[in-house]
């Protein structure tokens, strides 16, 4: 299959220093926009250095080809690092920006959407980009009731031992109520939503229907 993008390598003959890109061009064409961008006195801190030194004072070069987005968008972060490219280069942060695929999960595993990068995600659930991102990195569970993934995960493999766990059904001054083998037995006797309950259960929420929910053995 043939590549769709690329990192490129650009480094200073005067002063060794190294910018890193990614990009779904050729190494050609991204060149002549960085080069028009140094000329119109605006862009980043790569671009003036192109401006300074000229374009001649730099070697351009393909490092890594790849045939996928998300590849694309880890690789780049990976060769800015591996350079060292922010405190002895030319990049202001740390790459990995690219618009990365990323993948909508109900709690109960079934694929919801796939997105385009965080924007398009964030915007769907009127959310926050950088909470879709910590979801994705599995530094937060949830966000706005949903799993989230930079890469495609196998339905089945989703909250499996999540749908098995008891819960505990309470009225608001903490008596129990009820007593069920799953989210699923909670949900179907008590007419009450699924989502809402595991939302409870997780923390997400501190009621629901007038309910306290919680995972037996969890938190209770």
């Amino acid at each position: 299959m043939e590549a769709i993008g690329i990192i490129y390598k650009a480094t200073n003959r005067e002063n060794g220093k190294v910018y890193v890109g990614a990009t779904t061009k050729s190494l050609e064409a991204r060149k002549i926009d960085h080069i028009q961008k140094s000329k119109e006195n605006k862009g980043s801190v790569f671009q003036v250095a192109l401006g300074t030194f000229g374009p001649e004072a730099f070697i351009w070069e393909v490092i890594y080809e790849t045939e996928s987005i998300n590849d694309l968008a880890d690789k780049e972060s990976y060769f800015i690092s591996k350079f060292d490219c922010r405190n002895n280069g030319y990049n202001s942060d740390r790459g990995g920006g690219f618009n990365k695929k990323i993948y909508q999960y109900t709690i109960w595993g079934l694929m919801v959407m796939e997105h385009h990068g965080l924007h398009n995600a964030a915007w769907m659930v009127c959310g926050r980009k950088k909470s879709v991102s910590n979801a994705c990195l599995g530094n937060n569970k949830t966000y706005k009731g949903y799993y989230w993934s930079y890469r495609l995960v196998d339905e089945n493999s989703w909250n499996k031992d999540e749908r098995k766990k008891p819960v505990i059904q309470s009225n608001m001054t903490g008596y129990k109520v009820g007593e069920y083998s799953s989210v699923s037995e909670a949900s179907k006797v008590t007419g009450i939503s699924k989502t809402c309950i595991a939302r409870c259960c997780r923390g997400e929420r501190n009621q629901s229907s007038g309910f306290i929910w919680k995972y037996i053995g969890l938190n209770n």
